[in-house]
């Protein structure tokens, strides 16, 4: 049955994945353009009250001076480099045999898909981007209910 569950949740990650490949602007996480009466959160989230208005607001009715968003460094990490075919595949594999994600998700598609998100990976110092990287997929491998050891 958790494998049965496991395959369904994978297949559902990898689904959303190839949605956000192919509409992008529909998929961005908020980030900011708020109602007038909102503040943009130093996480791009609109609100109000202190975590939203104080230390790092972006735009909006801040009680803080705005915070400069953050450029893309120029470190030397490439996310082609960090996912190698290894590491995808050794995430991948760990699938169950009867998940229909397993068969047609692959590491070339994922490459393909970053090229709709240039900034992914990028942001920081190369622990900042490594760390990004590392996030994306325990996140994806949590959703799918896979624990990684």
């Amino acid at each position: 049955m958790f494998s049965l569950n496991m395959g369904n949740n994978l297949l559902s990650i990898i689904l959303a994945m190839m949605l956000a490949v192919t509409m992008p602007q529909l998929l961005v996480s908020q980030n900011c353009g708020c109602a007038p009466n909102l503040c943009c959160s130093q996480f791009g989230f609109c609100g109000t009250g202190d975590a939203y208005c104080g230390q790092g607001c972006q735009e909006g009715p801040c009680t803080s001076a705005p915070s400069t968003p953050s450029t893309p460094s120029n470190n030397d990490v490439t996310v082609v480099d960090v996912v190698t075919p290894e590491f995808f595949n050794g995430i991948i594999n760990q699938a169950g045999g009867d998940c229909a994600g397993k068969s047609f998700y692959t590491r070339d598609a994922f490459v393909s898909a970053l090229n709709s998100y240039s900034g992914f990976g990028k942001i920081g110092s190369n622990d900042d981007s490594k760390r990004e990287i590392a996030a994306f997929f325990a996140h994806v491998t949590h959703e799918t209910g896979r624990k990684i050891s």
